[in-house]
This record gives structure tokens, C-alpha cells and sequence, in this order.
């Protein structure tokens, strides 16, 4: 079974930001889909494979300094200090490999080509049909609905928080 939509690999970065706030988002999303630049490429050119070697180790490792670069892009462009944890290289890098690796692990389960450990191995398919495709779908999902309601109510009670002070301050 083919992965429909690139964007569900999101659920996994949206969960670990929810559940550890010091970790680099942007790394973290961006590393969760830039991966599947090689299938996009695949399917626009036919040139490649599907999942080839950049879904393996030798993906992360070609990818992890462009995501971070990325990131801090993100960070420079669209001022995101004000609402996310400061950039950090060493964070962005290791939310970067994070995403990349995630990546690459759920879509090991789901297609038997994935050289995982490529390339230091060109075995393939040793995670292939751990899980089921449904329920990497459904864990991808609930870890987006879960992340989305915990990252909902942290950022609602920061802001009842900073609504009751602003409160006592004008009473003051």
C-alpha cells in the first residue's frame, strides 16, 4: 500500500513537540516530509525508485543539515523566537535527524524496499509488516489528534494565565 498523503508523517512531529517542548518544531516537521522529495521526484520523472536510498540511513544523513538549515530560515524569516523555543543548532540538528528518522521507520513497516540501514546494509523489508498499514495510519492519526488537543491546551492555558495577570495588574 502506497502512503496517500506525505503530510500524515506530521502526526509523529506534532505529538513529540506536544509531549517535549524544547525540541526544534520546524526541524522536526520539515524532517518528517522532506524525504519524500525522492518519490515526488520518482513520480513526476520515473527516473529512480519510489522509495530508494534516501528513505535509509543515508537519507538522514544527506538531509539532516538542510533541514536544520531549513529551520533556522523558518526561524530568521518569520520571527519565530516569539512563539517557539529559541533556535538551537544542536537541537534543530537532533529534531531534524528525529523527523528524518521517523520517517523513515514507519515507512519501513509499510513497503518491503526500504534498505533501512542502507548504507551500511542493503538488506531490505526487515521492519516491513511489523504493523499493519491500517494501524501505522491510525497511530500516525491519533498522535496528530493527541498532539494537536495537548498543544491546543498548554498554549489556551498560557493564555488564561497571561489574561488573569494582565487582570490583577490594572487592578493593582
Amino acid at each position: 500500500m502506497i502512503m496517500p498523503f506525505t503530510p500524515v508523517h506530521l502526526g509523529f512531529a506534532i505529538f513529540i513537540f506536544s509531549i517535549l517542548p524544547f525540541v526544534d518544531p520546524i526541524a522536526l516537521l520539515i524532517g518528517t516530509i522532506i524525504i519524500d522529495v525522492e518519490p515526488i521526484f520518482y513520480l513526476i520523472t520515473g527516473i529512480g525508485q519510489m522509495h530508494g536510498i534516501m528513505h535509509s540511513t543515508l537519507g538522514v544523513i544527506v538531509f539532516f543539515i538542510p533541514t536544520s538549515f531549513m529551520s533556522w530560515l523558518c526561524y530568521k524569516y518569520f520571527k519565530l523566537d516569539r512563539y517557539l523555543p529559541k533556535y538551537n543548532i544542536y537541537i534543530s540538528l537532533l529534531s531534524g535527524i528525529l523527523g528524518l528518522f521517523s520517517h523513515i521507520f514507519f515507512d519501513a513497516i509499510l513497503y518491503t524496499e526500504i534498505m533501512f540501514f542502507y548504507p551500511f546494509s542493503r538488506t531490505s523489508g526487515i521492519l516491513y509488516n511489523l504493523s499493519s498499514s491500517f494501524a501505522i495510519y491510525l497511530i500516525l492519526g491519533i498522535m496528530f489528534l493527541v498532539g494537536t488537543l495537548i498543544l491546543g491546551l498548554k498554549y489556551y492555558l498560557k493564555y488564561q494565565q497571561k489574561k488573569k495577570k494582565e487582570e490583577e495588574e490594572e487592578r493593582h
